[in-house]
């Protein structure tokens, strides 16, 4: 067979081809899911030459990330053709080939014509795969691990020697053991994405949808956006509160309330202008950087400044080795600490190597637990049981206490945009919120007028519960342990089935689902009761 002719049943094939990426794309990806395309094959295509006694061959790979299966095409299927997709020609033998036309000049010429022509329709339909609601692979392995830490370290930090007060000396092992539960759990989350060959779902609720239908989807979306938005929540409080107590002293009379509303009109402007989670890197990148600031001041000032050397005259608070009632409650505050699993799945969407992602996540968890442990010990061994949340309001007044606040400030203002965004990400992809479909200008309308309508009721609820220590325990029994212990776990079992994981992995998985609903269940008890207290006994100022 000639060159050229078989050159053109390839491009043939693969007007063919694009046809079904077309269908494809305009069927929904899994029922109630957004469409997704189908990815291009890599195909090999050998064209051999007896004349010229040689054989060439040309293969065409996708690079759309998303793709970790070969389509099969229907012409692949039939009789003669190799399982590996190679079109070789072998109904002659050589001395049929001799009698036959030798391959001349003109005819090899048009042969690379149509290769190049072949390899640029590939690309241009690449492009269109990628445009098409898919966010741009291009996050390194630093810029993945920041996104991580920054979500995962902010506010819950400060959170930590609170909890130590809560359980005693036993919370080091709780620090250490979630650590690694929120490895392990989010290494499973993303299992989830890939449980079906060839496709990838791109969310948590989507997940839930997988496993369990649209009733599992409903309650993976109330876990989901409860976690979302009631961090951010937590921290408008936070950095109206920071804010407060940071100016008021230089006489500036304005209301913490005040404060919070111009937080969040800081925070609004990030949420109206990035559109997909590779555009916040660099911003991670500087909200890690604050946090580490943050645990040092604090883990500093703790040491050199405890109770006994600001109180000299009392006694020093004393320490506990386990306190059992409390250790539900402090379990809950800690996941709260490693909670990150509604960020996961566009953590690891952005990867330029999505195969980094255990490594990214427990790198995560192991600096995290590193950083933890330095400010909880700290905390709770120089102020004891009188030790507050967040505990820089236990560490004495000046300089260090300032550049801290002022830190866990910008922290803030940088972490709240990057949550949102994950919310923000799941809705415009459920409800086709894109250029492709409304035009850019229409879909920039859209999408400014909805986000500052959540970012504004996000606001209004926080100026509704102004009590961080007590919210932020209530957010993170209901959501967090949800999200951090419990869901991956019975979402992943429903899509691979028990037979997946060896028996020591299922004893792991059961311990981990009895302290996520044990810490759950009381955590949230508690905070309520909290809740209660603090709202009849007046608003905080």
């Amino acid at each position: 067979m000639p060159v050229t002719t078989l050159i053109r049943r390839v491009l043939n094939r693969s007007n063919t081809l694009a046809d079904s990426e077309d269908a494809a794309r305009a069927a929904p990806l899994n029922e109630g899911g957004p469409a997704s395309p189908m990815p291009i094959a890599a195909t090999t295509f050998n064209a051999v030459d007896h004349d010229a006694g040689m054989a060439t061959t040309t293969r065409f790979i996708s690079n759309f990330p998303d793709s970790n299966s070969i389509y099969e095409d229907p012409y692949l299927q039939g009789a003669g053709a190799a399982a590996d997709g190679d079109f070789t020609d072998t109904s002659s033998s050589l001395g049929d080939i001799d009698g036959k036309m030798p391959i001349v000049e003109d005819e090899e010429k048009d042969a690379v014509e149509d290769l190049a022509r072949l390899e640029s329709q590939v690309a241009e339909q690449e492009q269109e795969i990628v445009q098409h609601g898919q966010p741009t692979r291009n996050a390194g392995f630093m810029r993945s691990f920041s996104s991580v830490v920054c979500i995962i370290i902010g506010t819950g930090c400060l959170q930590i020697p609170y909890a130590f007060a809560k359980s005693g000396w036993i919370g080091v092992a709780i620090v250490v053991l979630s650590a690694f539960i929120g490895g392990y759990t989010g290494v499973l989350t993303i299992k989830c994405l890939y449980y079906q060959a060839g496709q990838r779902l791109h969310s948590f609720p989507q997940i839930g949808r997988a496993a369990f239908g649209k009733y599992g989807q409903y309650a993976t979306q109330f876990f989901n956006y409860l976690y979302s938005l009631g961090t951010t929540c937590l921290y408008i409080i936070l950095a109206g509160q920071f804010i407060f107590q940071l100016l008021s002293t230089l006489g500036v009379g304005v209301t913490k309330k005040v404060w919070m509303i111009l937080v969040t009109l800081i925070i609004w402007i990030p949420v109206a202008l990035l559109k997909e989670m590779s555009e916040a890197a660099i911003m991670a990148i500087f909200g890690l950087l604050a946090s580490v600031i943050v645990i040092a001041v604090a883990t500093i000032m703790s040491i050199a400044q405890p109770y006994t050397k600001m109180h000299p005259t009392e006694p020093a608070p004393g320490t506990d080795i386990a306190i059992a009632i409390g250790i539900p409650v402090a379990m809950s505050s800690i996941v709260f600490s490693y909670s990150g699993s509604v960020v996961y799945p566009h953590v690891e969407a952005s990867m330029k190597k999505p195969k980094q992602w255990p490594n990214v996540v427990y790198t995560a968890m192991g600096f995290c637990a590193v950083a933890y442990l330095l400010i909880g010990v700290s905390g709770y061994w120089a102020y004891g049981s009188d030790v507050v949340s967040p505990v820089l309001d236990s560490i004495p007044t000046g300089a260090p206490a300032t550049i801290a606040k002022i830190m866990i400030t910008l922290h803030v203002m940088i972490a709240a945009p990057i949550m949102l965004l994950t919310f923000f990400l799941e809705v415009e992809l459920a409800w086709k919120i894109n250029a492709e479909r409304l035009g850019k200008k229409r879909e920039f309308t859209v999408r400014l007028i909805y986000r500052s309508v959540v970012v504004g009721l996000v606001c209004a609820v926080a100026l509704a519960i102004p009590y961080f220590s007590d919210f932020l325990g209530l957010i993170s029994s209901i959501a967090c342990v949800t999200m951090f212990a419990i869901l991956p776990i019975v979402c992943y079992l429903k899509l691979y089935g028990h037979r997946i994981a060896p028996w020591y992995e299922k004893i792991w998985m059961a311990i981990v689902l009895i302290i996520g609903i044990v810490a759950s269940i009381w955590g949230s008890v508690d905070s309520v009761k909290s809740l209660i207290r603090d709202v009849k006994g007046g608003a905080p100022s």
